[in-house]
């Protein structure tokens, strides 16, 4: 393997003030020491110098989610060599696993449904989610390459959910002032990462699984023109497995999702995600990756604002089932104090808003509806009942009872309820009534309890419109690129649903791109 750590005889003073700085960052991003184990510690990029390399390519990515196939995908089309691999045991990452729906601006949809929209409109509610910290450049890159983006991932055989006349449809999205979100249907996000991972495939690359980033190596002159790799680790240990020295002659791109997962780091940023706190992200999604960046001389930003998915179910670990049911039924049903009985929000504002009103009331709300009313005829409900995460009953007094809330109250708010139905109109919080909505009357009720969890991070590496990673000094780090939740910044507070499927597919094609145009070091 050789030396792969940096040379301490020949290290220069601007190595040493870098490294130092990096230090410096490190800790007060809470980095240093604080991954899952406690001997992990953060250090400067490694040096090429001394490198001896075991496997060559001319881009690296790093990650198989959404963006890291759609960044290979778009690297390999224009003739770069190019090598994916991937920390987990399986390809696809988070982005398996999501819900998948897809914010759209001025989509054959929306044109068919008479649907108005626009970028402005687009970006000007992604503003609004992210309390205007986001970066709006970079929303409207989003905005603008939306519709073409949606439309290529289907000429690399993504699949998104048709209705009754084979037609692609719309689904109200809180925090959108349009519909523009086209759903993904059954199957979620592995509808995009599995035919991407063919696809790629039938190009000659095959995502190279249980392989962990734990540092990038820059050459002289800072770029960077590698990484060392630990093949097979243990979990998200990063000195477990055997270290491997990959030469990327054009550059790597980031593409290394959040770090949900990571109890110390997450709980440094913001004290309140401890352990009781669960989290929709598989294991993999830690923060060494982010570490390795900032080593190397990255600016991190946004790392505080971690975004809670409202409508998950505190009787079920990890993603699970709920978001599958509960946020669909968001447009049709309300969500109640358990103690007063009273509805705290509206149900289709945005992820944080909906999450802190959840969480002020100090213990999880009840969604309440029945089966006439039932967004998509009840889309969900069957695997709901059979995780145990939804009960039916035979009387709204029987389901109040059975979440301890006064009846009485039940009864009065969800009378009311239904005559903002009947109106189309939500006089306590302007909710939008769909037009199919349907009063909440009629045996058989069925009730959910919610409780937010850990769902996406807004902070991560900061980046050009480019998808070039930049330093403390907002200079480019040659070869280095990142796009989708590794990136920092761009949604600000908060993101608006389904925007991070747009986000991370169409980041995900520039890097590729861009990292494909590179000059070989």
């Amino acid at each position: 393997m050789g030396n792969i750590a940096s040379n301490a005889a020949g290290v220069s003073r601007r190595s040493f003030i870098t490294g130092a700085a990096a230090a410096g960052v490190l800790a007060t991003l809470g980095l240093a020491g604080c991954a899952p184990q406690d001997k992990q510690t953060a250090s400067a990029a490694t040096s090429g110098a001394d490198t001896k390399w075991d496997e060559e390519c001319d881009v690296l990515v790093v990650g198989s989610g959404y963006t890291g196939l759609a960044a290979a995908l778009e690297a390999k089309n224009a003739g770069a060599d190019v090598k994916v691999i991937e920390k987990t045991a399986r390809v696809g990452g988070n982005s398996a696993l999501a819900a998948g729906d897809f914010a759209v601006c001025n989509s054959s949809v929306q044109k068919r449904e008479g649907v108005q929209d626009s970028v402005e409109q687009y970006v000007d509610d992604m503003m609004v989610a992210g309390l205007y910290l986001n970066d709006k450049e970079k929303c409207r890159v989003i905005a603008e390459k939306s519709n073409e983006t949606w439309e290529w991932t289907i000429e690399m055989g993504a699949t998104w959910a048709k209705n009754d006349n084979d037609e692609y449809f719309l689904y109200p999205y809180g925090g959108h002032t349009v519909m523009r979100s086209i759903a993904q249907g059954d199957g979620g996000g592995a509808n995009v990462t599995g035919p991407f991972a063919e696809k790629l495939k039938e190009l000659g690359v095959e995502v190279e699984t249980k392989r962990m980033l734990t540092e990038l190596v820059k050459d002289a002159n800072g770029r960077v023109i590698g990484a060392i790799v630990h093949d097979k680790p243990s979990g998200n240990d990063v000195e477990s497995g055997t270290p491997v020295a990959i030469k990327a002659n054009k550059a790597v791109v980031l593409t290394t999702g959040g770090f949900g997962r990571d109890l110390a780091f997450r709980q440094a940023q913001d004290p309140r995600l401890d352990d009781s706190v669960d989290c929709t992200n598989q294991e993999g999604a830690t923060a060494e990756s982010l570490r390795a960046s900032v080593a190397a001389g990255a600016m991190a930003v946004h790392t505080d604002w971690i975004q809670l998915l409202p409508f998950m179910s505190p009787d079920e670990q990890g993603y699970g089932v709920a978001a599958f049911y509960t946020d669909g039924q968001a447009s049709y049903a309300p969500t109640l104090d358990v103690a007063t009985g009273k509805r705290i929000v509206n149900e289709l504002t945005d992820r944080k808003r909906y999450a802190d009103a959840i969480l002020e009331t100090g213990q999880p709300c009840v969604q309440i509806t029945c089966k006439k009313a039932l967004y998509d005829g009840g889309s969900g409900l069957e695997g709901a009942l059979k995780a145990g995460i939804t009960t039916e009953f035979s009387s709204i007094e029987e389901a109040a009872e059975h979440y301890g809330m006064p009846v009485d109250a039940v009864k009065e708010e969800i009378a009311r309820y239904n005559t903002f139905v009947e109106n189309k109109l939500d006089e306590d919080f302007k909710k939008p009534i769909p037009d199919d909505a349907q009063t909440i009357d009629e045996p058989p009720f069925y009730g959910v309890r919610l409780w937010p969890k850990v769902h996406h991070c807004m902070g991560g590496v900061k980046t050009d419109l480019e998808c070039r990673v930049v330093d403390m000094d907002l200079q480019v780090i040659p070869g280095l690129y990142a796009a989708g939740e590794a990136v920092g910044g761009i949604h600000g507070a908060c993101r608006l649903g389904s925007c991070a499927t747009a986000d991370c597919l169409v980041n995900g094609r520039i890097a590729g791109q861009n990292a494909a145009k590179e000059q070989s070091a």
